[in-house]
């Protein structure tokens, strides 16, 4: 009895609320940082200097998520499950000192291995990512900043699995902080030559911080002897359900990077950095809520991978708040995009605005997929999570994208995001209402509805002639959204 209203509190809406405040508070600072840094890259760099650092992030991303072997999200579950177990059992920490140690030697060797894949690989990349040999050099360097990164993955996960919410927000702020000062003075005086020293130096600031946060939440874990075996156990399991993220995640990132690879053939590198600077301001836009749920929401879920019936409370739950949120933040972002994109960027960047607006209208239809997404994953079923997330979710975004930007361009992408997240959205409904019986509440469908009339009716206001119209419509329309969000959360957080 004691179980079940502990959990109902922890999965209140007040809770819930509680976790995405904390999280969104520290990430809003941190965007805050990033929105600096991109105006400077974007006023010294220009769209074909962010265009070459988005192809060497993106091609570098894909080498991490091969080498890390998905583990960072797995760690988060074994470290989380551990806790959870210890929490319930009594004050001994065994579990959790067993994981840090087996999760901290399997990061060290798949970081080494990223780094030397790096290396063998920095010819071969630059060939096919630029079409020459002349970024040779560049990703031989950057195998630091893998090493490094996968490093800073891994002493994430811990503080996340932990739950060490300050500590991992005080990591992230400082880490953005250090890519501000050091980049951008890297950026004046090299130009393009500044972009591989800046991500390297980011990396390395990243993982130091990150590794210090974790040394000062480690005395709360008894360190302790393991036997082998056990090690060994542990490190499989984690390996196993890592594995099939990171064949998930992989192509995710794979798909990316075809996807700016078609963007340069048939545009060219100033059209990659345009959508980069596009993903950049919606991203960052809404970023408070999507990482507040990986942080929050993701553990709670965890915890109830036994009971199909707290789980559906839980993601029904978290999707009106998520909805609530997300309404207003999207509507503000189709209304706003030219002031962002003259404030964020440069004039050289306003050819993206209807791009901005198709993804906002995107982005609310991501928001109703994410709590949908998680679900497969937090219950340990790795076949359809990959077939979701992996073989269904990268078909339709490759696909979308290559023949939509075809279609109509830079737009075209955007168009590209919102066919992407809709199909997501009924995949992942369909699949885990037929394997979990997970059910929406018919309250939560009305919100959805109610929700998406007004978003939707802004992003039609923004293709009308009339431009004074537009904006009188669309600044209605946020007014009467905040209204109506501002009552839902206030209601909500009196339960």
């Amino acid at each position: 009895m004691a179980s079940g209203t502990t959990d109902s509190q922890e999965n209140s809406y007040r809770s819930i609320m509680r976790g995405m405040s904390a999280f969104g508070s520290v990430q809003v600072l941190q965007i805050v940082i990033n929105v600096v840094r991109g105006k400077f890259v974007a006023l010294l760099l220009g769209p074909e200097g962010m265009g070459i650092s988005q192809l060497l992030v993106s091609s570098t991303n894909t080498l991490k998520q091969v080498a890390s072997c998905g583990l960072p999200l797995s760690i988060v579950r074994e470290v989380a499950a551990a806790r959870g177990a210890d929490d319930s059992t009594g004050p001994t920490t065994l579990d959790v000192a067993t994981v840090v140690s087996v999760a901290r030697r399997v990061v060290r060797y798949t970081a080494f291995g990223a780094m030397l894949l790096c290396i063998v690989c920095s010819g071969l990349l630059s060939r096919i990512t630029f079409d020459n040999n002349m970024y040779t050099w560049s990703f031989a360097a950057l195998s630091v900043m893998m090493l490094f990164s996968v490093l800073s993955d891994g002493e994430m996960s811990l503080l996340q699995g932990l739950h060490e919410v300050k500590r991992l927000s005080k990591a992230s702020l400082v880490g953005a902080l250090v890519g501000l000062v050091a980049g951008v003075p890297l950026y004046w005086v090299f130009g393009y030559g500044g972009i591989v020293p800046a991500m390297i130096i980011l990396a390395v600031a990243t993982w130091a911080f990150y590794r210090y946060n974790m040394r000062r939440a480690l005395p709360a874990v008894t360190t302790v002897s393991v036997p082998r075996s056990l090690q060994w156990a542990i490190a499989r399991r984690m390996l196993s359900l890592g594995v099939v993220l990171m064949a998930g995640t992989v192509l995710t990132t794979l798909v990316g990077y075809l996807v700016n690879m078609w963007v340069r053939a048939l545009g060219s590198v100033g059209d990659v950095g345009l959508f980069q600077a596009a993903n950049t301001i919606a991203g960052q836009y809404v970023a408070v809520v999507f990482t507040a749920m990986s942080l929050d929401y993701f553990p709670r879920l965890s915890a109830a991978i036994s009971d199909n019936a707290l789980m559906t409370v839980i993601v029904n739950r978290q999707f009106d708040l998520v909805g609530l949120v997300i309404a207003p933040l999207a509507i503000a972002l189709m209304l706003t995009a030219p002031l962002l994109i003259r404030v964020l960027t440069s004039e050289e960047f306003m050819a993206v605005v209807p791009l901005v607006r198709w993804m906002a209208l995107g982005l609310f239809l991501r928001a109703m997929a994410y709590p949908l997404g998680y679900i497969s994953f937090a219950k340990g079923d790795k076949k359809l999570y990959f077939c979701l997330e992996g073989v269904f979710g990268c078909s339709v975004m490759l696909v979308a994208n290559c023949l939509c930007y075809w279609a109509w361009g830079l737009v075209g992408l955007g168009v590209a995001m919102v066919i992407v997240h809709a199909l997501d959205v009924a995949a992942y409904y369909i699949v885990n209402h037929r394997v979990y019986g997970y059910r929406i509440d018919r309250s939560t469908l009305r919100l959805m509805l109610l929700l998406s009339l007004p978003v939707l009716l802004t992003f039609l206001a923004t293709l009308l002639p009339d431009i004074r119209l537009g904006y009188t419509l669309m600044t209605l329309l946020l007014l009467l959204t905040l209204f109506v969000s501002f009552r839902g959360i206030r209601s909500r957080l009196r339960n």
